[in-house]
């Protein structure tokens, strides 16, 4: 089992940028529609939030996250086993709809860590030239600290060193990619994110070798039914307006874990006869039966 306090030490989208470090309280919460009736909400949605000064991102964002884990799956096993605390690592990257397709030219390198409601994440950015070095443990930091050049060099560079030995040190690799649509409202302070058509793949490092992860042509292991609202908060500013949202759409709160649920496609369909599968898919499956509602 890994201990998190191996990964304490490395723990405004689409665009690729934003902080390296973030600390903060997120909520999930259901909402109770059907995929043709997600533009509707998003334009009440829309009307509602503006009144408090969160305005719309209007571009629709594809979000994709690869997964990292070990052969034994002890991150999902982690989560499953310490209610409400995940470790993630992961690789993310944004890509906007309606726009002529591009490559992919950069990735969130990110370490995620949740205890119950609080989120801290530590990410620094990098370019694909770049990313088959990274993983295979070559050194190409310099480079890296040169194109994260909104924050101090040392933070880059210690970042670097500690996720690149983590990920040698602990045997992850590519496991579950997430795809999904995001719109979103922000201001300077809280983030709604209202997150659709959640697919999840099966891939291995190949996957870095696709120029863009929004139209994929083989099949995903699973799509989720469910449409995920966010809220994104300092500790120390709770949204007041929260009850009021929460009495005007048809949203519940919920533990939801995309990535818990993800896996769990990925060992009811081409990780079946894993080893590990018999013990994860019905653990799984009380975890997804238990995030209902709270």
């Amino acid at each position: 089992m890994w201990a998190a306090g191996k990964f304490n030490a490395i723990a405004a989208e689409p665009r690729m940028h934003g902080p390296i470090y973030q600390d903060r309280i997120e909520r999930n919460y259901q909402l109770a529609v059907d995929d043709g009736e997600i533009a509707s909400v998003w334009r009440k949605l829309s009307q509602y939030l503006s009144k408090l000064g969160l305005e719309p991102i209007h571009a629709i964002t594809c979000v994709g996250s690869v997964y990292f884990e070990n052969r034994d799956f002890d991150l999902t096993r982690y989560a499953l086993l310490n209610g409400g605390h995940h470790i993630l690592v992961r690789l993310r990257t944004y890509e906007n709809y309606g726009e002529i397709p591009t490559s992919i030219s950069d990735y969130w390198v990110e370490v995620k860590i949740r205890e119950k409601d609080r989120w801290r994440k530590k990410r620094f950015r990098i370019q694909r030239p770049d990313l088959a070095d990274f993983l295979n443990g070559q050194d190409v930091v310099e480079r890296v600290m040169g194109y994260n050049q909104d924050c101090a060099p040392e933070v880059i560079h210690d970042l670097y060193r500690e996720t690149q030995e983590t990920l040698l040190t602990t045997g992850i690799q590519p496991v579950l990619l997430q795809t999904y649509r995001r719109v979103s409202f922000q201001n300077d302070t809280y983030r709604v994110c209202l997150d659709s058509n959640i697919q999840s793949y099966h891939v291995n490092a190949d996957v870095f070798a696709q120029d863009s992860w929004k139209y994929l042509a083989h099949k995903p292991a699973g799509k989720s039914k469910k449409t995920i609202l966010e809220f994104k908060y300092p500790q120390s500013a709770f949204p007041i307006w929260l009850k009021d949202l929460e009495a005007r759409f048809p949203i519940w709160r919920t533990n939801f874990s995309k990535y818990v649920e993800g896996m769990g496609f990925l060992f009811a369909g081409p990780l079946r006869d894993h080893r590990e599968s018999i013990f994860f898919r019905p653990r799984i499956g009380v975890y997804i039966a238990n995030s209902e509602r709270l």
